[in-house]
This record gives C-alpha cells, structure tokens and sequence, in this order.
C-alpha cells in the first residue's frame, strides 16, 4: 500500500513536492476503512498548476525502479529538473507490503545515479526502522537486505532494485512487486491514453484472460450502454497470426441483438472497453492506479462508480489504490478534504496541500468542499481573466 511519495528540483517542482496518503487518529471510520492509508486522492488545480507533473513524480520512481535495467546503458535518465537545471534531483517514495514498512530514497542526475537508499521496519507499534541499503555511484557502502553475490554489477542509469530482479534475488522480490503492481496513463511526456490500453492489444489480452473481460462487460452494462455482451472473435491474418477483435451485441426493442464493431461504437463505449481492465488489474492485485484525467470521455454520473471500486471496502478487499486528476469539481465533494490535494503555482514554481491541513472554517466534513473552491476560499481554482501581472 503506498503511502507517500514526493521529490525535489523535478518538473514545475523546485522544493520538495510530497504527496501524503497516510491517514491518522481523527479521520472519519468511513475515509480510513481501518487501513492506514487513503485508497484514492484527487488532484485538482488549475491548469499548469502541477497536477500532472506530480504524478510525473511517481511515474519516474516507479519507471526507474522496474525498468531502468532494460535501458541501453548509454540511455540518459529520463526525468526533468526545475527548469532544466543541472543539479541533482531526489525523489522518496514509502509504501508497506506483506505487512512491512518500506522507504527508497533516490538522489540523481540525468546521467547517473549518485546515491539510493532503502529502509524497512516491521508494520506494527515499537518497530524501528532501519537503513538496509546504502549504494553511492556502483558502491554498495551498506547491505543488509541480501547476502552474498559480490559478481553483481551496478549500472549508472539503472536502479539497485531493478537490478537485483535481474539477478532473481528472493530479498527484493516484494520490494519489486509492490512497483510492477502499478498501472500508469503518464509518462516524461504526459498523458499516454493509448499506451497500455490499445484496442488491438488490449483485445488480445482480453481473449485470453476471460476474467478481465467478465469484469469489463458487467461494468460496461451497467452504465447503461445499451449493450448486452461483448464476444470476443478470431481471424487469421496475411502472415498467420491470430488477431481476436470485439464484437459488441446490442439489445434492441424488439428482443433481437444487433452487432456492432468496436470502430462503431461511441467514444465512451471506446474508452470503458480500454480502460476497465486496469481498474480490474489493480484491484485484482492491490496496486496502484495512477491516471491522469481520468475522467476523459466518460460520462461525470460515471465517475463515482469508478471511485466506489476503491473507496467502498466491499468492493477493494485488496486494499487497491487510486491516484487521479480531474477538472470534475464534483469529485472534491465526493472524496473530501482528506482525499484531495490541491496544486498551485507562484513564479513557476508548483506546490501542493492536501485539504486537511489548512484550517479553515470552510472546511468541515459535513460541508461540500466545491462551494469554498469556487470561490477561491482555499486556493486552487483558476483566476480566469485575472488582470495580476
């Protein structure tokens, strides 16, 4: 389960940007479901304001943590400092997995990395936490995670924990598969909506994996679609491959079934079919979903069906997490002050809060957040037509 993450001198963010998803005493039963962490965060803000670029944060950590060893070894490191700098940047990220506590520290620059470190305790009261790896530059300066294997060589643009998996070293195995749990629509350049979600792929994979697609077409009926079943059929191409496509199966008035290709259907028919199965992927798991406009071509009486997936226990018994930006103000009502952070920007450079920590007035559980943002009572909401310099 993540519980935070930031960094520093990264994208719009010059100091430290530190996203908290921990949940203390005093946080309603409803919000905490008992876990220790929120299941889902909202990120609002105006435009530019940073929203994206946060979860640009979290996507490098997470890129570099499962990946960085497949990269050529003459690769750059692929992050952006405040405005193109050249000093080092930091990124942290702490999550808990099979009931141990996690932190991983990075220090790097566009080229190599200077120092990682990670730290663990038990997940329980009076445990202590404790540093179990130090690398600087390729020296291992401290190591109580794994023994042994002194023939294991570090990279300069590949991280420690990347690297390990390469070696199948079982002391890395949950620290990597909390990472590899994660679904993501950004990357160094933005929003990806195709990405993982091509159609032709996608498909593929649902012919393959009927489970995904069970869940897929029982949430696709549901928000009324118009739509009975999706089938998934088969053709042999020019050079002998097997492609499958989606067949959607509309009832009409008079009981029968009419067919239709997926090309035929609305584009918010389109983007449930793509995106629906990172939904049962995480959930599945218990990962982590990371998506940038997540809203986009979906219908706003949608939204907070999808939220329900991970805010309701009942339906998120893996203790699956959700992290997203939306333009939707509806949202904020539905998530709370604990459950959203807003993002701002002075002189180009971004910070963020999340909406428990002003103490304000305006701001009470029992009150929608939505009236006190549009009227720029806690910040946040674009100043259109401002005439500030």
């Amino acid at each position: 389960m993540l519980l935070g993450f930031g960094g520093r001198n990264c994208w719009c963010f010059k100091d430290w940007m530190q996203i908290d998803l921990s949940l203390g005493e005093g946080v309603p039963s409803d919000v905490s479901m008992g876990l220790p962490a929120c299941t889902a965060m909202c990120f609002k803000g105006a435009n530019a304001s940073g929203k994206t670029n946060a979860l640009k944060v979290y996507s490098f950590i997470y890129d570099f943590v499962t990946f960085s060893f497949s990269d050529r070894a003459d690769k750059s490191i692929m992050f952006a400092s405040f405005f193109h700098n050249e000093e080092p940047a930091e990124f942290y990220a702490e999550f808990i997995e099979n009931e141990v506590y996690y932190r991983y520290e990075l220090t790097v620059s566009k080229k190599s990395v200077i120092e990682e470190r990670l730290f663990r305790k038990k997940n329980e009261e009076g445990s202590r936490e404790t540093e179990i790896f130090v690398r600087e530059g390729n020296s291992i300066t401290k190591n109580t995670l794994y023994k042994g294997h002194k023939d294991i060589l570090f990279r300069d643009n590949a991280s420690f924990i990347s690297t390990l998996k390469q070696y199948n070293l079982p002391e890395i195995a949950d620290i990597y598969d909390f990472f590899f749990k994660t679904s993501i629509n950004v990357t160094y350049y933005g929003l990806n909506e195709r990405g993982e979600n091509d159609p032709q792929v996608l498909t593929n994979y649902y012919y393959t994996h009927p489970e995904d697609l069970k869940f897929t077409i029982e949430k696709i009926k549901f928000f009324d679609t118009g739509i009975k079943d999706i089938e998934i059929r088969t053709k042999v191409n020019e050079i002998g491959q097997l492609n499958a496509y989606p067949i959607f199966h509309h009832l009409l008035s008079t009981k029968k079934t009419h067919e239709m290709a997926f090309a035929e259907e609305s584009r918010g028919t389109q983007a449930l079919y793509c995106k629906l199965e990172n939904y049962y992927a995480v959930l599945s798991t218990g990962g982590v979903l990371v998506l940038d406009e997540f809203d986009i071509n979906l219908h706003p009486d949608i939204l907070p069906h999808l939220l329900d997936l991970f805010i309701k226990a009942e339906n998120n018994p893996k203790r699956a997490q959700i992290l997203f930006t939306t333009h939707n103000v509806d949202i904020m009502d539905i998530l709370g002050r604990y459950r959203t952070y807003l993002f701002e920007k002075e002189d180009g450079e971004s910070f963020c809060y999340r909406l428990d920590e002003p103490k304000s007035a305006s701001l009470r559980n029992d009150r929608p957040i939505s009236v006190p943002y549009k009227k720029h009572l806690i910040g946040g909401f674009p100043k259109i037509g401002s005439k500030e310099d």
